[in-house]
């Protein structure tokens, strides 16, 4: 008795409903289109009821919608056990024999069940979809690939056929003699032979030897393939040769002959758009991106991965199966006259239009740089560009030369920037070298046209940073580099993120000397120039100005040369605001002291940052280049006192600063008379009572 307590308490009890439950779920969840989640209730619904036809049909047209027709088959073929006249069974089975390319068994099915059933005509669609795949695999409408493209193939089918019309010949007991070989005088020799073309010349046997066999006559006059021709029947001679066969015309060559990735284009036309994800799935588990500190996640997508490829792979063999490869160039080559002549009319149409907008665009753009609207070049030129990436090579021919004329004429557009009106007065051409240089200016002009044209324009330049940096993985030409350089240096410069804006100038320039363009470099010469005023190098950007003046001396252009100059005038009267600079630097100094790694280093670099504020500011280090800090600025900030007396309108002598360090200006030189300093300190004591 209590064994069978046991016994019982031991015992897992069953879900209420376990004969429904799961099969219902099962199909609840397909027809969220979910099958491989559906796939495991109903798996666990025919191993608790192994007879239910429901569950057994569910989880066959599951596996069917995910691609495991072998399963959905077996199935099928249990399900048919238990009922043999269910029409609904024997049409799935009949459609997942056609879909796991049995084309023959899915035929002989569907035929066999058109009688039973006519409408719907599930089963006369069936055979003909089968019949159809067949078609293209072994019928006429495939041509005769192997026997029109391999050359072996072809030998051996020639050689074949002539074995077969041969007649019967007793073979004889005896080994048959050999054929004396007889020398004869090389009267060829001295005659050169005929030039035959590379093609023709591989399948002629070589005569120009004089050995022959002693069967064969030589008639003097007579060319030697029409001696030969009289001997040689179809009983007597035999194919030592082995000639190559004349090939029979085909419309079209093997593919292999001249692309170099015909996966990738077989992949193209089975899968059309789909392709490129089968090649981004193939191609992510060498990334390098996929590695990170999440093993995990790490895992779990190299598995989506490496099913989500193996899943198209088949889902592009199945395609194959039904219309191969051969098959599909054979049909695009051997297409109806009307239909090529459709088709060369549509593509024709194609052309003009796309020709006529591209015009339309460069007309437009060609008259804004002549009017000097040099925004609304700029603009059109993004739209030119986009639209011949939009346009392929076979639609727009020549978009290589649209693409040339749209960078000279961004190149010239920026070009033109660099000049001044000479109409202007002196600080009007000044304020527009402030604005191009990046400088500020606490009003800006409503009367300069460069300034005005780009005035109040947002642009997202994390997005356009983005959007140019893969346009510059996919460039080829030297001019679109120089473009992509000259644009993300501007658009680095603009996000306040000089390094980076210096090396792509640094490209650009380097590029374009390259090539020869003189005015990219001007252009990328002034971006550096920007850039080097932004980080307060000023003898950086004076020599980038004369590198400038020096360019155009060459190009020999007096207003790029009137614009450089007054550039050189702008930065020398250049003075960098330096009371900003003690703040500036005890910010710099906090974030090197975030960047350490170890709390040790972080307190050795902050003690060390002490001891240097405490030294006078020449024998102090600098950690921000073009920041220049003081004594004087200093112990005006910290001192309470002496901000007090510079705010004094009684008269008096300045004080020295603490740690000033005496120059050699101040140095009397031996002989010379020494300022009278008498009386001086009295003076100042007598002040310092007073403010007090």
């Amino acid at each position: 008795m209590p064994s069978s307590a046991a016994a019982a308490f031991g015992k897992k009890e069953e879900v209420y409903g376990f004969q429904t439950l799961y099969r219902e779920l099962g199909y609840y969840i397909s027809r969220l289109e979910q099958y491989e989640r559906a796939l495991k209730f109903f798996d666990e619904a025919i191993a608790k009821t192994p007879n239910d036809r429901r569950a057994l049909m569910g989880r066959a047209w599951a596996r069917s919608k995910a691609c495991k027709y072998e399963g959905a088959l077996d199935d099928i073929r249990k399900a048919l056990k238990l009922d043999p006249d269910d029409l609904v069974m024997l049409a799935h089975k009949a459609l997942n024999t056609y879909l796991n390319c049995e084309f023959e068994d899915g035929l002989v099915q569907n035929t066999r069940l058109i009688p039973k059933r006519k409408k719907p005509d599930y089963f006369q669609m069936g055979a003909m979809h089968c019949a159809d795949a067949i078609e293209n695999c072994l019928g006429e409408r495939a041509g005769r690939p192997l026997r029109d493209h391999y050359k072996i193939i072809r030998r051996l089918a020639w050689k074949k056929n002539f074995e077969e019309q041969k007649r019967f010949q007793p073979k004889s007991r005896y080994k048959k003699k050999k054929k004396k070989k007889v020398n004869l005088p090389d009267k060829r020799a001295e005659a050169h032979d005929p030039i035959v073309p590379i093609k023709s010349s591989k399948n002629m046997p070589s005569f120009s030897s004089g050995t022959f066999t002693a069967t064969s006559s030589v008639v003097p006059g007579e060319p030697q393939s029409e001696q030969l021709s009289i001997l040689d029947s179809i009983y007597s001679a035999k194919s030592e040769h082995n000639i190559l066969p004349p090939k029979i015309s085909f419309p079209y060559e093997p593919l292999q002959n001249y692309t170099s990735n015909i996966q990738n284009y077989m992949a193209e036309k089975y899968l059309d758009t789909l392709y490129k994800d089968k090649i981004f799935l193939k191609n992510l588990p060498k990334e390098p991106g996929i590695a990170c500190p999440n093993e995990a996640g790490t895992e779990k997508i190299l598995s989506l991965a490496k099913t989500g490829y193996k899943t198209v792979k088949y889902k592009q063999e199945l395609l194959r199966a039904r219309r191969p490869f051969y098959f599909i160039k054979y049909q695009e080559a051997t297409s109806s006259g009307a239909l090529k002549i459709r088709q060369e009319q549509q593509l024709h149409k194609l052309r003009e239009r796309a020709k006529k907008e591209a015009d339309t665009i460069v007309t437009k753009m060609t008259e804004a740089l002549e009017e000097k609207n040099w925004r609304s070049v700029l603009e059109l030129g993004e739209k030119l560009k986009n639209f011949c990436d939009l346009k392929s090579k076979n639609i727009l021919p020549e978009r290589e030369n649209y693409l040339d004329v749209f960078y000279d004429t961004v190149c010239q557009a920026h070009f033109d920037l660099k000049r001044i009106n000479k109409n202007q007065l002196e600080w009007d051409q000044e304020k527009r070298i402030y604005k191009m240089l990046g400088l500020h200016l606490s009003r800006e002009p409503s009367t300069d046209s460069v300034i005005e044209q780009f005035k109040g324009v947002f642009i997202d330049w994390k997005k356009q940073i983005g959007v140019y940096g893969d346009r510059l993985r996919k460039a080829t030409t030297p001019k679109e580099m120089c473009w992509l350089y000259h644009e993300l240096s501007r658009f680095h410069t603009e996000m306040k993120q000089y390094e980076l804006a210096r090396v792509y100038a640094r490209k650009c320039m380097n590029e374009a000397k390259r090539i020869e363009e003189n005015k990219w470099v001007i252009n990328a010469l002034v971006l550096i120039m920007k850039i080097n005023i932004a980080q307060h190098s000023k003898n950086d950007a004076k020599q980038d100005a004369l590198e400038a003046i020096e360019l155009a001396t060459e190009m020999n252009d007096k207003n790029l040369l009137c614009f450089l100059n007054k550039c050189r005038d702008v930065i020398d009267k250049i003075a960098f605001d330096e009371k900003l600079g003690p703040k500036v630097l005890m910010q710099r100094e906090q974030k090197i002291v975030e960047m350490m790694a170890v709390d040790k280093m972080k307190d050795e670099a902050a003690h060390l940052f002490r001891m240097m504020s405490a030294m006078p500011a020449a024998r102090r280090m600098s950690v921000m280049p073009g920041i220049r800090i003081t004594d004087d600025l200093d112990s005006e900030k910290t001192d309470k006192r002496a901000a007090a007396r510079k705010q004094s309108i009684m008269p008096g002598v300045q004080k020295t600063p603490e740690f000033q360090i005496p120059t050699d200006s101040s140095k009397t030189k031996k002989g010379s008379a020494r300022p009278s300093s008498k009386g001086v300190g009295f003076v100042e004591l007598i002040k310092y009572h007073i403010d007090e």
